[in-house]
């Protein structure tokens, strides 16, 4: 896989010492589109540990899934687990309209095929955060600004409300960048869909664009005052 080979990438573009007290090297930054996906309700307390396992491991076949059927190689990705979830950044030759028109879709259909046979406390809903920008690589993993943004998003009361309503299984937040670059020009996307809300999360207050996918779509509002 490509970004497996990157380590040597990464030692031949050091090329100044490191500074005093750094203990590891940095990278150059490379775009990515950046999904990030969590699984509602994982910590719940009537989950059990086999039925947080069966959870996990259905997210991952589910994103698997809906990448490769969206045309974007699973190999060709780099993933970072994130225990209930997990982050996967996309190389910039993929389209990022395909992160709008498709993968939603495909999203909901693999995650309605992977509930259809399971009790309720094997069942996964999903959010998910989309962004793009620089990612910087390191022998650890990965690190950038944009992935800040992209937890921010993905970790806020915002769309954990949203989740909370939806009917559906699919709760997504764009980035204002993407929604402002990417899904407003892109009548598939379906922008009338989104709707704008204010994250505000630790030290970020930002402008997303939530979208519900199955029964619940266009049901959520933001709530006022």
């Amino acid at each position: 896989m490509w970004w497996k080979d990157w380590t040597g990438w990464i030692r031949k573009r050091l090329c100044c010492p490191l500074p005093d007290g750094l203990a590891e090297p940095v990278a150059d930054p490379v775009h990515h589109t950046i999904l990030a996906l969590a699984i509602e309700g994982f910590s719940a307390p009537d989950r059990t540990t086999m039925h947080r396992l069966a959870a996990r491991a259905g997210l991952y076949r589910v994103a698997e899934q809906a990448l490769s059927a969206a045309g974007v190689a699973w190999d060709d990705c780099y993933r970072a687990d994130l225990g209930d979830g997990v982050l996967i950044l996309v190389p910039a030759g993929y389209p990022k309209a395909v992160f709008s028109e498709l993968v939603p879709a495909e999203l909901t259909a693999s995650l309605a095929v992977h509930n259809a046979p399971r009790d309720r406390l094997e069942r996964i809903r999903l959010r998910a955060a989309l962004h793009a920008g620089e990612v910087s690589y390191d022998v650890h993993g990965t690190t950038g600004a944009a992935i800040v943004h992209t937890f921010r998003l993905l970790r806020s009361r915002v769309l954990s409300d949203a989740a909370a309503c939806a009917g559906g299984d699919l709760a997504m937040i764009a980035s204002a960048w993407i929604y402002d670059e990417i899904i407003r020009h892109s009548p598939v996307s379906r922008p009338d869909l989104f709707r704008q809300v204010l994250v505000q999360e630790k030290e970020t207050a930002a402008w997303g664009w939530v979208r519900l996918l199955g029964p619940g779509e266009g049901a959520w509002r933001q709530p006022t005052g």
